[in-house]
């Protein structure tokens, strides 16, 4: 079955990131664990994390109850809320009752034996979960994706006919905004095409300009 969505899932149990991986392959979701080591630090787990092509990042709560780590998955989602801020992540745990006086927003915390139980009749349940993780991430593409049509648009604009100072500040306002997205990589628009002065005068990276609006279509294509 092919693969539609790929999902980040922080858990030091290595049984019980394999577990879930075969629960979640019936669903075209393919789960990505990380590598946990004696005394690893918070840093060198999210250098795993934020280079993984994830579309969603769960988070179990209960790390540190196999000595391997020395913190919890408060920390993990305090500092990848820090870099991603509107990327979805959910807590995924069975310490429910652990979790929720450090989690802020309680309705990210699922409780995976109540979702994953063995009875015939909670497949609704899990269907429902996972439709609850599918539009998570389609709302989250969604609102990366017209950003991107927008500055799109701007820059065809500004090849075309030039942008007025106004439509120049939006052009600006976006990159900012795309790149406050993801402090952990670099800008979408390279910012040579989006200062002050390109813009007064686009042509002249008309080659440039057009091969980052080639990106944009193949990654609209999901290509």
């Amino acid at each position: 079955m092919a693969t539609k969505y790929k999902i980040g899932y922080i858990d030091e149990d290595v049984k019980q990131v394999k577990k879930y991986q075969r629960r979640f392959r019936d669903f075209e979701i393919e789960i990505i664990g990380y590598d946990f080591n004696k005394g690893m630090s918070l840093n060198e787990l999210m250098v795993q994390v934020y280079s993984s092509p994830i579309d969603l990042l769960m988070i179990d709560y209960k790390l540190r109850e196999t000595n391997l780590v020395a913190f919890n998955g408060e920390a993990v989602e305090s500092e990848f809320y820090d870099k991603r801020p509107l990327f979805p992540y959910i807590i995924f745990t069975n310490k429910v009752d652990q979790a929720e006086p450090f989690v802020e927003d309680w309705s990210k915390i699922f409780d995976k034996d109540e979702i994953f139980s063995e009875e015939e009749e909670d497949k609704e349940k899990v269907q429902h979960f996972i439709t609850t993780l599918t539009k998570k991430i389609e709302q989250y593409r969604s609102h990366i994706e017209k950003k991107k049509n927008t500055i799109s648009e701007l820059l065809l604009k500004g090849q075309a006919e030039g942008l007025s100072s106004s439509e120049e500040d939006k052009l600006l306002s976006l990159q900012r905004e795309l790149r406050d997205l993801d402090k952990t990589k670099v800008k979408e628009v390279p910012e040579k095409l989006i200062s002050y002065d390109k813009l007064e005068d686009l042509s002249k990276t008309r080659k440039e300009a057009e091969a980052f609006l080639q990106s944009l279509i193949e990654k609209s294509k999901g290509k």
